[in-house]
């Protein structure tokens, strides 16, 4: 980030340098906090452990008792709630938003980026197809699919499903609000709280049941293993890590346990793998990757690490745009060298971003795998 900016002075001269600023009680300056993409590398790195980025939103929720979020950041903050709202305006909603007179709007009133990818909506929600499905007997698991599936990209929730059922579970969908993650980003701590306390209390059941808890998105994992408690400090979130497992992950342990259903049928090509931030702040493994090198014909090769740059909201502001954009070029670069068609990321704002950039066809691991069970 520091190599994109000269306003962010890098994570070390934020984080523990700036500590003494803590300490006294004095305001970090601004721009230090505001740069500061959140992609948790700098963490990973560190050869002491120093935990940077909680550093660093200690201070962010110090400043905002000091500054009202501005209305770009609420409607940014409350993403899930314009998402519904856009679904039900579906195909209204996509021609107003695609429309280059209201991004202009957004960007000069507003300060979203008219540049910026901007998602289409979907009528039906993954919610919506999940319920009209007849139910299947298996092995019962949850599946947290977060808001971006749900409206945005149902189809990933309808692949993490059927990949499922073809390993024998019934998968069940716990009653869920958004993670928080777009509201701690923008500073609406105490909202993202109240989600938090709903989501857990809701995913408590599940596991009192014995039942376990998967996911797609490491966002939102991240969120609900490490953020709930680390940065909302709600205690009660502790009871839900040693239960919820990203789903590359989770069959990754079934194929260990040689319960992994392995006829895959044979997929020719080349794909290429990005490793979103947020999976390796989780510190499970690239499982996907493993997953994939077991479907026959099938070559997978990682993209050289790095981060994408869009981080959620944070690419989408104006002042951001290009900051983003220097961050992810060196993926770009290698995708556009390489001459890759198609590239795999867990995660959907790493999907969007490299798709908006390069060009290329951009999948979730599970959409592969579903492929290869022949769904």
């Amino acid at each position: 980030m520091s190599k994109a900016t000269g306003l962010f002075p890098g994570p070390k001269l934020s984080g523990p340098d700036a500590e003494r600023f803590r300490l006294k009680g004095t305001t970090v300056p601004q721009d230090w906090l505001d740069y500061c993409d959140y992609c948790k590398i700098c963490e990973q790195v560190c050869p002491h452990n120093v935990p940077i980025p909680a550093l660093h939103m200690r201070s962010r929720k110090v400043l905002g008792k000091t500054r009202k979020p501005s209305l770009r950041d609420w409607l940014l903050g409350h993403a899930y709630f314009l998402e519904k709202l856009g679904g039900w305006a579906t195909p209204v909603s996509n021609w107003v938003f695609g429309w280059s007179f209201v991004r202009w709007l957004l960007d000069r009133g507003l300060g979203i980026d008219r540049r910026t990818p901007m998602p289409s909506f979907r009528r039906k929600t993954f919610a919506q197809w999940f319920h009209s499905r007849p139910s299947v007997k298996g092995e019962p698991i949850a599946y947290f699919h977060g808001c971006y599936t749900n409206y945005i990209d149902p189809d990933i929730g309808r692949s993490v499903v059927e990949v499922l059922e073809k390993n024998g579970f019934a998968v069940t969908i716990p009653q869920q609000e958004c993670c928080g993650l777009p509201l701690i980003s923008n500073g609406y701590y105490d909202l993202a709280a109240r989600l938090g306390e709903k989501n857990i209390k809701s995913l408590r059941k599940s596991i009192e049941k014995g039942v376990e808890i998967v996911f797609s998105s490491p966002s939102c994992g991240m969120t609900l293993k490490e953020e709930y408690e680390s940065i909302l400090n709600l205690r009660e979130a502790s009871t839900l890590g040693d239960h919820l497992f990203d789903v590359s992950q989770f069959l990754l342990r079934l194929y260990d346990e040689g319960r992994l259903n392995t006829n895959f049928k044979e997929l020719k090509g080349t794909y290429y793998y990005h490793v979103p931030c947020h999976l390796r702040a989780l510190q499970i493994g690239l499982p996907a990757l493993e997953l994939l090198s077991l479907i026959p014909g099938l070559r997978v090769i990682e993209l050289p690490e790095g981060c994408c740059g869009l981080a959620g909201s944070y690419g989408l502001k104006g002042e951001k745009y290009a900051v983003a954009r220097e961050v992810g070029e060196e993926v770009f670069r290698a995708v556009r060298k390489l001459n890759a068609q198609t590239v795999i990321s867990d995660c959907e704002a790493c999907r969007m971003q490299i798709g908006h950039h390069t060009g290329v066809k951009t999948l979730h691991p599970l959409q592969i795998l579903r492929r290869a069970y022949g769904v």
